[in-house]
């Protein structure tokens, strides 16, 4: 449909902000050590 390209677009921008955050808390963890 004419809406697919803004679709694929969502879930693109959805990873990448999956995995900024995902190496923003690894990152986080190694500065303020384990906190679990």
């Amino acid at each position: 449909a004419n809406d697919w390209p803004f679709g694929a677009a969502l879930a693109v921008a959805v990873m990448l902000v999956i995995l900024a955050v995902v190496l923003m808390v690894r990152s986080a963890d190694r500065r303020f050590g384990s906190r679990t």
